[in-house]
């Protein structure tokens, strides 16, 4: 009986949307709109000047005129996105290596610990100048940043997960007996990767980030040499489509990341769900 009535349920129905999946994106829609509302009613009231903050309407028509017309930013946009993934994997790679270097010699991790620190304090954005001084206008300067952004993120994330394992997980291990070997591969790692895994998240938008910030500062080509020319222009309503693309651009590229790790972080999902 109860399955039937699940069947005839329609949100739990073949071909239906899920209660819960409708509510959220109905929650993200209002968001959005109840933004928009508030950026129109700021021109029209005459609380901000449009001319400095565009339209709403204005920033569509340039948004698809970007995409589609004459002076589309394709091209900008791939110059970005090769500088984002080349410094998010070259910065991932050797944080979480440094990570684990650490982490086996507790020596070590108490020695450089301060020098972390202090290195990560640095406002690496503020340094994109030196970056492009050192490297010059091409691809390397931007890399660079992007690796300096992500390196530590990766590091302090991949140190942290693999320094604080489930008190249960330790427990098990010892009352089974395991080797140390067995104890790192089937207890300490699977328990760092939610945490690792949310560093890479974060480290994937940290990466945009740096490559604007550094087109931005000097490039030839990209997305922030594009912002930068509409800034000076007064272009708004293509500055503001064109930070809303490239918003689009990196909110896909990480739930697309999400997709390949969820995997991954099944179990842990699981597991939350099971204490809740």
């Amino acid at each position: 009986m109860n399955a039937m009535l699940q069947s005839r349920n329609p949100s739990s129905g073949i071909g239906s949307l899920p209660a819960g999946f409708v509510r959220i994106w109905g929650i993200r829609l209002l968001l959005v709109g109840v933004f928009v509302a508030i950026w129109k009613l700021a021109g029209t009231t005459g609380f901000l000047n449009p001319v400095f903050i565009g339209t709403p309407e204005g920033t569509l028509v340039a948004f698809f005129d970007q995409l589609y017309g004459a002076g589309n930013i394709w091209m900008d946009i791939l110059y970005t996105f090769v500088e984002t993934v080349i410094g998010f994997v070259l910065g991932s790679a050797a944080g979480m290596f440094a990570g684990v270097l650490l982490f086996q010699s507790p020596s070590l991790r108490q020695a450089v610990a301060p020098l972390v620190v202090g290195a990560n304090s640095l406002p690496r954005v503020a340094l994109a100048p030196l970056f492009v001084l050192w490297f010059g206008l091409g691809i390397t300067g931007k890399v660079a940043l992007i690796v300096s952004l992500v390196f530590f993120v990766m590091l302090t994330t991949t140190l942290a997960g693999l320094t604080q394992p489930n008190r249960d997980y330790e427990y098990l291990g010892r009352a089974i007996g395991a080797s140390k070997r067995q104890h790192i591969l089937y207890f300490i790692v699977p328990a760092a990767i939610p945490t690792i895994v949310a560093g890479l998240e974060l480290s994937l938008t940290y990466s945009f980030l740096g490559a604007v910030a550094g087109e931005i500062v000097g490039g030839s080509f990209g997305v922030g040499v594009k912002l930068t020319a509409f800034a000076n222009a007064f272009e708004i309503n293509r500055f503001m489509a064109l930070l809303v693309l490239l918003v689009i651009i990196s909110t896909l590229t990480v739930q697309l990341m999400r997709h390949f790790t969820a995997r991954l972080t099944r179990w842990h999902a699981k597991e939350q769900a099971s204490d809740a």
